[in-house]
């Protein structure tokens, strides 16, 4: 969710006897994770579903027209002549959804039916890949082959008798995103998913080119594994979600992979970091948000207290749009008893919520942020280690470091957008029971350009090569910093 949806309108105590916060989707029935579904109940679930998002989002066709969306959903209809399960259906409206072009609504594989599935002798496809752009690579294995051809850096050529490219991109244009990066990304986490729901099962027949002898293409038999076998997406994370690594170089580096978290252990986190910091200073600092995909906003309002010299905001203008159904989704953060009161008009968010027209949307203007008068705070060499994974929440704060002048970004592009749709109400499909999301609001970036498109572009761009030893975008900021002292 980028931004932060203020939970505690009203003007009651924070305790469970008021207020409740809404936990995940309910679960699906065991009964409906393999039961196929008639075309008239898949037909209804895709109105129902286009009827959320035209209620929610304040502008679903900004990438797509309307008509052509809606060219595409009839097309769909009219393709549903047979009974479909729900990992039958999810790729078809899930491709649909995608071509929006926002993250941030979406629907979700189907994951209680894939974990039903890998809990058995099945397993899942035993090799973390990597997308160049135009070649699926291998980027680890669990199976070994003789000689070592099946190498990080190998080319996957075919799987199951498909072209290896042609699956990924197909994969690829049912994931949501903004950017190819941030879908790559995505798909590359969760290509085992991707491989199940198309229907392809191991062993897998697999032919690949060489890492060891370029242009040799050669064939094995994959079996299917357990998920842990093979650590899978970009620099996976060794350890907490927050912690701070000393460097033999003298430099320090603070990884923040998440902004989803409790607000107050975060700042009890970030005192207990930065008090070490200014105990025994490093040469210089870094702050990796790479596998960062997002969560409060005001958790990245929290760090910049320990690093920012200069005033900042994470958005200048925040666009939400009120309609019942969102407001109804606010409301049921209260208890039962309690829903039916008019508490909202207490408190002036919730005036300004709920006197909205429906259908329109709520102008929030952000104001700057001033540094408060923090002792700890950090005034060494900065950098800030940006990525396909960084998205959400986490791209709000790398474009407030862009746009604010708040450090060095190194890296690729973040995943998320530097104007970005957010602040998502979830939902779950009456039939199906797939579930989903959808964007309720707008963030125009800091320095108030709403027309700019793309990520937030690192001032130093660094790509590591598949297989490539090492951390070469960390080691590539850490040497420019350093580089920079007397």
């Amino acid at each position: 969710m980028r931004g932060f949806a203020p939970l505690l309108l009203l003007l009651l105590p924070a305790c469970s006897a008021f207020i409740t916060v809404p936990g995940s989707l309910p679960p699906v029935p065991d009964e409906l994770l393999t039961r196929a579904f008639p075309p008239e109940d898949l037909a209804a679930d895709l109105d129902e579903l286009f009827a959320i998002i035209e209620e929610v989002h304040p502008d679903p066709y900004t990438v797509v027209p309307r008509d052509e969306v809606q060219r595409r959903r009839a097309a769909l209809i009219a393709s549903l002549d047979r009974p479909l399960t729900r990992r039958e259906f999810q790729p078809r409206v899930a491709e649909l959804v995608a071509a929006l072009g926002d993250a941030h609504t979406t629907i979700y594989l189907p994951w209680p039916d894939w974990w039903r599935h890998v809990a058995g002798p099945q397993g899942c496809f035993p090799i973390d890949v990597e997308w160049d752009g135009a070649a699926l690579l291998v980027r680890r294995t669990a199976v070994v082959t003789e000689g070592g051809d099946l190498a990080p850096g190998a080319r996957l050529v075919e799987i199951a008798g498909e072209p290896a490219d042609a699956l990924f991109r197909r994969f690829m244009q049912r994931q949501s995103g903004e950017s190819e990066a941030w879908r790559a990304s995505s798909v590359e986490s969760a290509f085992p998913v991707h491989v199940w729901v198309e229907g392809l099962a191991p062993p897998w027949p697999l032919r690949f080119e060489s890492a060891v002898e370029p242009g040799r293409v050669l064939s094995v038999s994959l079996p299917g594994l357990a998920w842990g076998a093979v650590a899978r997406g970009e620099a996976p994370a060794a350890g907490p979600a927050w912690r701070l690594q000393r460097r033999d170089d003298g430099a320090a580096v603070l990884a923040i992979d998440t902004l989803a978290g409790d607000l107050g252990e975060f700042e009890d986190f970030l005192e207990e970091t930065f008090e070490a910091l200014a105990a025994t200073p490093p040469r210089a600092l870094v702050v990796d948000l790479r596998r960062n995909g997002g969560g409060d906003s005001r958790l990245g309002d929290e760090l910049l207290q320990y690093v920012a010299h200069r005033p900042w905001r994470q958005a200048s203008r925040k666009d939400w749009k009120m309609s019942d159904r969102y407001r109804a989704f606010f409301k049921s953060f209260l208890q039962p008893w309690l829903r039916w009161m008019p508490l909202q008009y207490l408190h002036p968010m919730g005036w300004d919520m709920w006197t909205t027209p429906t259908g329109e949307c709520l102008v929030l203007e952000e104001e700057m942020v001033e540094p408060r008068d923090e002792p700890l705070r950090w005034d060494g060499p900065l950098a800030w280690l940006i990525g396909p994974q960084t998205f959400s929440s986490a791209a709000s704060l790398a474009v407030a470091v862009k746009d604010c002048g708040l450090g060095l970004l190194v890296g690729e592009p973040t995943g998320g957008q530097v104007n970005a749709f957010g602040e998502v109400y979830p939902f779950q499909l009456s039939r199906t029971r797939l579930g989903g999301q959808v964007s309720s609001a707008n963030f125009v970036r800091p320095n108030g350009d709403a027309s700019s498109r793309g990520g937030v572009e690192p001032d130093v761009l660094v790509r590591a090569a598949p297989g490539e030893p090492g951390d070469t975008v960390l080691e590539a900021a850490i040497a420019r910093l350093l580089g920079t002292l007397p």
